[in-house]
């Protein structure tokens, strides 16, 4: 191993990253410290080499990091580079559900595909699991709540690279069931693809030509990878001429997820593996680095310090009687910030409050957006969209199961024990819901209200598998009371695209059929609200930390969930660049919906005084 920090000294690493040959290359890479730019440049260095931009793959974990790549290659190169000379971007899901979806005929998982969470909390796992209880009730798993904790310890088995049948019961016969299930529906835990598509991708004498084509692989915050992933990554590795794997284990967030800092140390400890550090702070200014190195030091026993490239910055901590005035200090500072945005403010440019968890920003956002244009990420969607967006994906992915059974829902009189009848047929003759109902429809066994929504239901699907639009159109327009000719043109637009523009087309669709649903753009001139968890890969100007009492973060619990609440806060800290401002309230009044007991209520948060701070009493 080569340590090329004897090599390079810290103005000059991006060369480690350029000049890397072959074997694996580990970057830890503090936050801010110009990793995509050392990739971006490694890329520029391996095309000016001679390397096809095909032959070059950028791998993260989630979407918004691979698209914030995305952006940063455009402004880097432009957008005609991006079109013609980019490397591949995409996250490992991606490549793992495309292996699934061209090899997936060998373990029965032929036809159209759907992916979910299927331990989530929402519509489409609510059905999931409501439909999958009556099949695996037992004692310990008898209940919705229950078995949604036995399908988060299977996909966490799957997390780990762990059989889930190895797994303590009821684990196994609910894995097993669940599985079987769920292949009927042509339907794929997202934790679920990793371990299939390595499985796949071990049966193969060859990789696809599509994969064995890469031979310089980017991998980027590797710190959030979980087990399963990593073990794909090395099976990438192995057959590539160049790995180049970018971290940081202080900022490993998403150990719910089976990620763990854990894997990057050992990288680092494997002989063969090159390794560089990036040091230098490009993003923070000198004020704002000093208490994240402060903070760094009291949380990791081998800390980085960070040397910030640009002086100045501005911090600020300040605690208040109250959590009235707290924000009534909040949206005078923010209108102020607000107004010295540029007239077209670039994303880097705005002003984002991160919180440790969604009810605390939910509690700020309601106190603050009467005073504040402020924005947040989660929307609900209304039943008249979802259905229009299920319509309209069922016609573009037209034979996929799951997705009729979604829709089945939306027709009021089929009630719950029609549709498990609907179902059980499905799992009995390993057919789409349609045929089952159809099925069940011949054989008398619906009558009334529920026969008359059955065959609509019937029709529709009918109507879909066979692109028949005049149908189509017809059948969406008298449902939501829309025009047949404006219903006519969307659905053309969207079955006149191809595969990789139908996705965002679909949103455009809706947005104009159903214009009352469209969520607004985030106004750049406004705040937006974030969790911690929710502000990874993020940059912007000034960053604001409300209500850090020691009751919020770290909120007790269980020791062992310390460290990652500390990297969550070291994380939070390393956002800004100019401004960075913490707050907290002695006292919460009666309409705070935080006013509740808790131990640390009213206290600064003990994460405050390890980065070096003190609180400022506000009047």
């Amino acid at each position: 191993m080569a340590n090329l920090d004897a090599t390079y000294d810290m103005d000059h690493r991006v060369s480690a990253f350029e000049n890397h040959e072959r074997g694996i290359l580990v970057c830890l890479a503090g936050p801010g410290t110009g990793k995509t730019y050392s990739l971006l440049a490694r890329s520029e260095a391996l095309v000016a080499r001679g390397s096809d931009p095909d032959s070059i793959c950028y791998l993260t974990f989630i979407r918004e990091i691979s698209r914030a790549f995305i952006d940063d290659y455009i402004q880097r190169f432009g957008t005609e580079a991006y079109a013609t000379s980019a490397p591949r971007i995409s996250t490992l899901h991606s490549f793992a559900c495309r292996t699934i979806r061209n090899q997936g005929y060998r373990i029965d998982y032929d036809g159209e595909l759907f992916f979910m969470n299927l331990a989530d909390r929402g519509n489409e796992s609510d059905t999931f699991l409501a439909d999958l209880l009556p099949l695996v009730s037992r004692d310990g798993c008898r209940t919705v709540p229950q078995l949604r904790t036995v399908v988060e310890a299977i996909k966490r088995a799957w997390q780990d690279g762990v059989d889930p049948m190895q797994v303590a019961e009821p684990v196994p016969e609910v894995a097993h069931l669940m599985v079987e299930f769920s292949r009927c529906f042509r339907l794929l835990d997202w934790d679920q693809t990793i371990p299939v598509a390595s499985e796949l991708l071990r049966q193969l004498d060859e990789a696809p030509q599509w994969i064995s084509r890469i031979k310089h692989y980017f991998v980027d915050e590797y710190q959030d990878f979980n087990r399963a992933e990593q073990a794909l990554i090395s099976h990438f590795a192995g057959t590539a001429n160049s790995m180049v794997i970018v971290g940081d284990d202080d900022q490993s967030l998403y150990s719910a997820r089976g990620g763990s800092p854990d894997g990057i140390r050992m990288l680092l400890a494997e002989p063969e593996n090159d390794q560089v550090t990036l040091v230098k702070c490009y993003r923070c200014k000198a004020s704002i680095v000093a208490p994240i190195n402060t903070f760094q030091a009291h949380m990791s026993a081998n800390a980085r310090p960070m040397t910030p490239v640009s002086g100045g910055g501005q911090v600020m901590c300040y605690r208040f009687k109250s959590s009235k005035a707290e924000v009534a200090f909040l949206a005078e500072y923010l209108e102020a910030r607000i107004a010295e945005l540029p007239e077209s403010p670039s994303p880097k440019d705005g002003i984002v409050c991160l919180f440790p968890s969604k009810r605390i920003l939910g509690a700020y956002f309601d106190m603050l957006l009467p005073r504040v244009p402020c924005t947040r990420r989660e929307h609900d969607v209304p039943n008249n969209r979802q259905w229009l967006e299920r319509v309209m994906s069922l016609l573009v992915r037209r034979r996929q199961r799951f997705l009729q059974r979604l829709l089945l829902s939306a027709y009021e009189a089929i009630k719950p024990r029609h549709r498990s009848l609907i179902v059980r047929r499905v799992l009995e003759r390993d057919v789409s819901p349609a045929a089952a109902a159809e099925s069940l429809i011949a054989e008398n066994a619906l009558t009334g209200a529920v026969l008359t929504e059955a065959q609509a239901f019937v029709d529709l699907c009918t109507y879909l598998a066979e692109r028949n639009l005049p149908l189509v159109v017809r059948t969406v327009a008298a449902e939501l009371g829309l025009d047949e000719h404006a219903v006519s043109g969307q659905l053309e637009r969207l079955m006149d695209a191809d595969g990789s523009d139908q996705s965002e087309l679909l949103d455009e669709c809706c947005d104009t059929l159903l214009p009352d649903t469209v969520v607004p753009a985030p106004d750049s001139h406004s705040v937006m609200f974030l969790t911690m968890h929710g502000s990874k890969g993020l940059t912007r100007k000034t960053v604001v930390l409300p209500g850090l009492e020691e009751a919020c973060l770290p909120n007790g619990g269980d020791p062992t969930s310390l460290p990652e609440k500390q990297r969550l806060f070291f994380v939070a800290l390393s956002r800004a660049t100019d401004n960075l401002l913490l707050t907290l309230p002695h006292n919460r009044g009666g309409a705070d919906s935080l006013k509740f007991f808790m131990a640390g209520r009213g206290e600064p948060s003990t994460f405050i005084a390890a980065a070096g701070l003190t609180p400022q009493y506000h009047e």
